[in-house]
């Protein structure tokens, strides 16, 4: 629901601007589209800032390894379509910032404690296998600071601010039952049948037992070598080795929630695991600032900085076969399978009586609502 309420200000703002501006019907497609990708520059941002401080201040490599994962596939075309798998990424790096900052214990470590508390919380109201960094992150910060559990203050503190989010719900239920036309399909009598069955995810649930039936092979769906098409073979074992020298405690949160996405992924492998994984492609990308911070270790100066410039230079190359690998499947535009609105334009687009009312196929129904009503043509 957070991420709901968030694009309807977002659209509606947007679109209150633009109408200010002169433009009576704005087309709705990119504004809605335009808050995946507010999210996508977000988790950029903050894959920056991590990759920033784990590397030891080499803004160079921060940069390009988040140009490599800005221009692969998924993370690309989720970000400019209207669905929400960006913000997850976001919401999953803001927790490994904020942990870093917390452990580091700057001026402001108790205020990132409680930042880290609230995102985990929100993926309640989010995501919920964003959750999956929960409990290596748990674990990490109490092998860390075991005597946060001896502080009631702490702890009362903690579970108030991670069930926050929760409180979004009641919206969810006010508004639903006081709009029962907004329920969709099922066999619910009252508000409290249809709000349990809307938190029960039936659609995930549905698709998770698809991988644990009988008779079904052990790896399908495109898992789990879709995960280093999408990133590489040689980056994607970089990754996962460098995370071994990040430290011990990053160690076990990155590793945590790597085996924590990959036990989920393979039971959800014939769904939309690919979905669902994004947020560990970054996780798995920041193990190459680990190789930094061995190779400051183990080689001379002079020796360093000859294998840094070889490094940039093959990041560069990367950043370019990824280029022309992603833009023909990630770009949105003017594609020739995207029908679903002319036939329906050329409907009410006839001089037809007022208060007319138009029959039509459950797709033309659809695409009519959506031009009259969101789009506002009619």
């Amino acid at each position: 629901p957070l991420y709901t309420m968030g694009g309807w200000l977002w659209f509606h703002g947007l679109r209150g601007l633009l109408r200010l501006a002169g433009d009576s019907s704005p087309n709705p497609i990119p504004l809605l589209s335009s808050y995946s990708t507010l999210w996508a520059f977000v988790a950029l941002w903050l894959f920056y800032l991590i990759l920033y401080r784990l590397s030891q201040g080499r803004w160079w490599l921060a940069w390009l390894i988040s140009a490599f994962y800005a221009i692969t596939y998924f993370f690309w075309y989720y970000a400019t379509t209207t669905e929400q798998y960006s913000s997850a990424v976001a919401q999953t790096l803001a927790i490994v910032y904020f942990y870093l900052r917390w452990r580091e214990g700057d001026a402001k470590a108790n205020g990132a404690f409680y930042a880290m508390v609230l995102l985990c919380g929100m993926a309640l109201a989010h995501m919920l296998t964003v959750a999956l960094i929960v409990p290596p992150l748990v674990l990490v910060v109490l092998w860390q600071s075991p005597q946060l559990l001896r502080s009631v203050r702490t702890v009362v503190g903690a579970v108030v601010v991670a069930l926050l989010p929760l409180a979004s719900y009641l919206y969810v239920y006010a508004r639903g039952a006081a709009h029962p036309e907004w329920w969709g399909r099922g066999d619910w009598h009252t508000a409290s049948q249809w709000f349990w069955a809307f938190l029960s995810t039936a659609q995930g649930r549905e698709e998770l037992s698809w991988g644990l039936e009988a008779g079904r092979p052990f790896w399908g769906g495109g898992f789990p070598q879709m995960m280093w098409q999408e990133l590489s073979i040689p980056l994607f074992v970089l990754g996962v080795i460098g995370i071994l020298f990040l430290g011990r405690r990053m160690a076990v949160l990155l590793y945590g929630a790597l085996f924590l996405y990959a036990a989920f992924c393979w039971a959800y492998r014939f769904g939309n695991w690919y979905q669902v994984i994004l947020p560990a492609y970054p996780l798995i990308l920041l193990g190459l600032a680990g190789w930094s911070r061995l190779l400051d270790r183990r080689l001379s100066a002079a020796a360093n900085r000859y294998v840094q410039v070889a490094a940039a230079l093959l990041l560069c190359v990367a950043i370019g076969w990824r280029a022309q690998a992603s833009w023909p499947a990630a770009d949105s535009r003017n594609r020739s399978d995207d029908t679903a609105l002319p036939h329906a334009g050329m409907l009410i687009a006839q001089p037809l009586p007022a208060a007319a009312a138009l029959f039509a196929p459950v797709q033309d129904a659809l695409a009519l609502q959506y031009l009259i009503d969101i789009w506002g043509i009619r």
